[in-house]
């Protein structure tokens, strides 16, 4: 059970609102204050550089205790360090529990950080006591063991607290244990079984987060369901795109699977654009659209057709080619608008986003090409001003 009640969550969510919609000019000054004042909770909250500032201060502060710990009492054996890490992870939850309960404290960043490294603490401390117990010689068993406990904890977290980032991490986890299964494994035998196990673990929560978001609808919890299911979805598509590197080698998958996730990766971004589009999605509309276009960037490699320097551009052609078609689409419609859908920015929030994205884009844009540096000039002696005219050359 969630320790902060149904009624305060829809509240926090419609006051959000209501704030968006005032700064946008959609409702004056006077309403939304009105509004915001009967739509006030009991609780205590901050903005959100102070609370990203808060929760890595907080997490600093943790790692650094159980640290400091471990090396003061020289605890080098696996089962030490998990008693430790076992404590440590109690006292967090406890700790943020208090917080949440008699302080009230709200996305504060100091309980959200305590919430989280007990679920680190948890993982770590299952996996130094499976190493402990030697249970296997491939050396797995520490890892799929913290990824369990890493998977429960963070569901845990956030069926108490709430906090949607945790769910997510916990369906990761989840999904991250076929790919640490060893060789000698029945079920992970084979690079194609792992990446079939993971996105099966992604499927299952893409349908619960979708059956429970539409029990709901767009009111609390079912916009985090909505990012669960999102969420879910990428990662069912980055499992199944195999031609999307990540940091670990690319498998050597061939055959009826391979083709398999060819299919897949294209029929994924439409289900999910087509699934947006219905349910007035925004967070899966944006999943969808990405995975389109990355799915675009990746087909010549699944193909094996060569690539081309002008691909990019010819890429950025077409994008701009749609965007500007669908625009003027949505344009001619009756009132700017077509079935609920406008081009028209209408929410400040969104411009603050635009921004972020060009800033990202210019911090990503590759540097200016380097050219070999010249040797240094020699003058000849030049009278003329320094010029040379009435120098040789």
């Amino acid at each position: 059970m969630s320790l902060y009640a149904a009624a305060d969550e829809h509240r926090i969510r419609l006051q959000a609102r209501v704030r968006e919609w005032t700064k946008s000019m959609l409702l004056d000054a006077a309403q939304g204050a009105a509004l915001d004042a009967e739509l006030r909770v009991d609780v205590r909250r901050t903005n959100v550089f102070l609370r990203a500032g808060l929760a890595v201060f907080t997490t600093l502060i943790v790692a650094a205790s159980v640290s400091l710990t471990v090396v003061m009492f020289n605890l080098d054996h696996p089962i030490p360090t998990a008693v430790v890490s076992s404590i440590a992870a109690i006292a967090c939850i406890a700790l943020a529990q208090y917080l949440v309960v008699a302080q009230r404290f709200y996305r504060f960043g100091v309980e959200e950080a305590l919430a989280v490294m007990s679920v680190a603490l948890l993982a770590i401390a299952a996996g130094m006591f499976t190493d402990a117990q030697h249970i296997d010689s491939s050396g797995d068993a520490p890892m799929i063991a913290a990824l369990l406990a890493g998977a429960a904890g963070g569901l845990c977290v956030y069926w108490r607290f709430g906090y949607v980032y945790a769910a997510i991490g916990g369906i990761v986890c989840a999904a991250a244990v076929p790919f640490q299964l060893g060789a000698a494994a029945q079920l992970g035998g084979t690079a194609a079984s792992r990446h079939a196990l993971a996105a099966a673990v992604f499927a299952a929560a893409v349908v619960i987060a979708h059956r429970r978001r539409g029990r709901h609808g767009d009111d609390y919890p079912g916009d985090d369901y909505a990012l669960m299911r999102a969420a879910a979805l990428a990662g069912l598509y980055l499992t199944l795109n195999l031609q999307f590197r990540f940091w670990w080698t690319r498998p050597d998958i061939a055959g009826a699977f391979y083709w398999f996730t060819y299919a897949m990766i294209w029929a994924l971004p439409l289900a999910a654009v087509v699934l947006a589009i219905r349910g007035r999605d925004r967070s899966l509309l944006a999943v969808g659209l990405a995975m389109a276009l990355v799915t675009v960037m990746t087909n010549k490699p699944y193909l094996g057709w060569p690539r081309h320097e002008w691909d990019p551009m010819l890429l950025g052609v077409f994008l701009m080619a749609v965007a500007i078609v669908v625009r003027r689409w949505l344009a001619a419609g009756g009132d700017g608008q077509r079935a609920g859908f406008t081009a028209a920015r209408i929410l400040s929030s969104q411009s603050g986003a635009v921004t972020l994205v060009g800033t990202a884009s210019a911090v990503l844009h590759p540097g200016a090409p380097s050219y070999p540096e010249s040797e240094d000039f020699v003058g000849r002696g030049g009278a003329s001003g320094g010029g040379g005219a009435s120098g040789t050359f």
